[in-house]
């Protein structure tokens, strides 16, 4: 054979296996089974992820003392940072060296108003003394004109009478504007005397604290009405937190919570104590968003302005508004349970733009999230999960 017909051969066969190929590739594409197009995903129901809002640690309780300008200068602060105290304790000693000046202006008019009652009572002696002898000497003249046998000598002896009467009436109008004066003069005294004793007790205060704490002083205080002098902190601490408006609704006093502090993660449990019915009047939020400060207590021991961040678990179930259809007013859902699908009437609640479920879905059950007009009760559905 020629080397022209085995070439003229091999080709024939190379060319007769491409055709092959390209009928058999075309033959697979052709009768190919069609893949069933999933149209549906189904999604996992699951409670709302926690809610987180910072917090930040403080006293449970805190009073604090200002510089009293009226009290005077601060002569003494008997504490010291930090230290410990009770109910009672002494906090800041005052001294007023106006008051002082007062107090010896008015022990003078103490002495003055003594020195008048005492003239008033030599006054009183005197008068009662001289009504005495005018009275002894009108017995003394009634006793002669009894004794008298002369008409000339009576009549001499009854002017006598009426001139010592007469004399007994002033005596004894002077006597009792003596006493007078000597009741006026005491009254001054007591007066005075009260004056005194107020006085003296506003020369030197002591302030005492109202509770038992930690003592924190700022030296500025002692001549500024700006900040606190002394601040008695109770060992106690709470956090105090901010929500907004649009979270408000899902914090409940006496809820369950965690607190995590800023940085070391430090953890504490913790239940909220009160909420706030009134915004904080000082919100700088720039979308004119409410918030309102609520306070969180339990054992935490630590120190007072740390930054947490509270943990609050949340019950509601959401739903995504797209797994909800309508009908004469009821809403729906389909359940995807074990290949087929569910339609189940739920109740819902629109609560600041989210749709939380109240009856009819519970968690971990599996509901389609995307069903259109073809799906229809106990359908068999195929779903890729889109949790």
């Amino acid at each position: 054979m020629s080397k022209r017909s085995k070439v003229s051969k091999k080709s024939k066969i190379i060319i007769a296996s491409a055709v092959i190929f390209v009928i058999v590739g075309c033959a697979f594409f052709i009768f190919k089974p069609e893949e069933t197009e999933i149209k549906y995903s189904v999604y996992t129901v699951k409670t709302a992820d926690p809610l987180q809002l910072k917090g930040k640690v403080e006293p449970a309780q805190k009073q604090l003392y200002y510089f009293d300008a009226t009290k005077g200068t601060v002569k003494n602060i008997p504490v010291k940072n930090g230290q410990e105290v009770s109910k009672g304790s002494a906090l800041i000693d005052y001294e007023n060296h106006t008051i002082q000046n007062e107090l010896t202006v008015q022990q003078h008019s103490i002495n003055k108003s003594s020195l008048d009652a005492s003239q008033a009572e030599s006054s009183v002696a005197s008068g009662e003394a001289q009504v005495q002898t005018i009275t002894n000497q009108i017995n003394d003249t009634q006793q002669k004109i009894s004794q008298s046998k002369s008409e000339e000598e009576k009549n001499a002896l009854n002017e006598q009478l009426k001139q010592q009467q007469a004399e007994l009436q002033s005596a004894t109008n002077q006597l009792n504007q003596a006493r007078f004066e000597v009741q006026r003069a005491y009254e001054d005294v007591q007066s005075a005397t009260d004056v005194f004793d107020g006085q003296k007790q506003q020369v030197e205060t002591t302030i005492k604290s109202e509770m038992d704490g930690i003592v924190s002083i700022n030296e500025q205080g002692k001549t500024s009405q700006e900040v606190p002098m002394v601040t008695i902190a109770s060992k106690v601490k709470q956090i105090k937190g901010v929500v907004t408006e649009y979270d408000l609704d899902r914090l409940v006093e006496g809820q369950d919570v965690e607190v995590t502090t800023v940085g070391d993660n430090k953890k504490a449990k913790g239940k909220i104590k009160t909420i706030a019915s009134s915004a904080i009047s000082d919100s700088n939020d720039s979308n004119n968003m409410a918030s309102y400060e609520f306070i969180v207590e339990g054992d935490f021991t630590w120190s007072d302005d740390l930054s947490t961040i509270i943990s609050i678990k949340q019950n509601q179930l959401i739903l995504p508004e797209s797994a909800i259809t309508k009908k004469e007013n009821k809403e729906y859902v389909f359940k995807y349970v074990s290949g087929k699908v569910k339609q189940t009437e739920i109740e819902t609640q629109d609560i600041n733009g989210r749709k939380v479920i109240k009856s009819g879905v519970k968690a971990n059950e599996k509901i389609i999230e995307n069903p259109d007009s073809e799906i229809k009760d106990g359908s068999e559905v195929q779903v890729r999960v889109n949790d």
